[in-house]
């Protein structure tokens, strides 16, 4: 199965998953640094970036190790979040999601985009293990790795800080095998 399968548009019920080029990912996103209240939850802090800052730390899309898909309502054109995925040795893939658009909060956009985004990437790929790190205090975030059946398998205590609030805070670690997730898929689908 090529990597290559995994930079493919995919259709969920209310979303069209858009791959797309790192200039791409960063001409949408850098935007985003200006909320610092979405900035802290999705990295840790919500310091400003400069451009130059945001792109040395954003996950750069190559479409052979790393993807992102722009997550697009149908109809729309404008992305109001992005999910990354970024393969890694022994067959794992670490996760990511980003929605934005505030109007989209608690609407269920995570769980339908990333049902879809796995979905897709057990069906063309050989990744057996999937992997997220979410700042401990982003409880939505945790709360959806939960419900969707990912395990906490370690903390990173004290390892970020927030260059605004002076705030120390732990990192969460998640992760679902193959087999929990065609088990849950199985479940679903009986």
């Amino acid at each position: 199965m090529g990597r290559s399968a995994l930079a493919a548009v995919i259709e969920s019920e209310r979303f069209r998953l858009e791959p797309r080029g790192r200039f791409r990912v960063f001409r949408d996103t850098y935007p985003w640094c200006r909320d610092s209240a979405f900035m802290s939850s999705y990295s840790g802090s919500g310091e400003h970036r400069s451009p130059w800052k945001w792109y040395r730390e954003m996950i750069r899309p190559n479409n052979r190790t790393k993807f992102a898909h722009a997550i697009v309502p149908r109809g729309g054109t404008k992305p109001i979040g992005y999910h990354f995925s970024i393969i890694r040795p022994y067959r794992t893939c670490f996760l990511a999601i980003g929605i934005q658009d505030r109007a989209w909060w608690g609407k269920g956009v995570v769980q339908e985009v990333r049902g879809r985004i796995v979905d897709h990437i057990f069906d063309h790929s050989d990744v057996e293990r999937l992997q997220a790190q979410v700042v401990a205090r982003n409880f939505p975030s945790v709360f959806n790795y939960r419900k969707f059946g990912f395990s906490h398998v370690g903390t990173l205590h004290r390892c970020r800080r927030d260059a605004v609030t002076g705030e120390v805070h732990d990192m969460l670690i998640f992760e679902m095998l193959r087999d929990e997730w065609l088990a849950r898929r199985g479940d679903a689908d009986g």
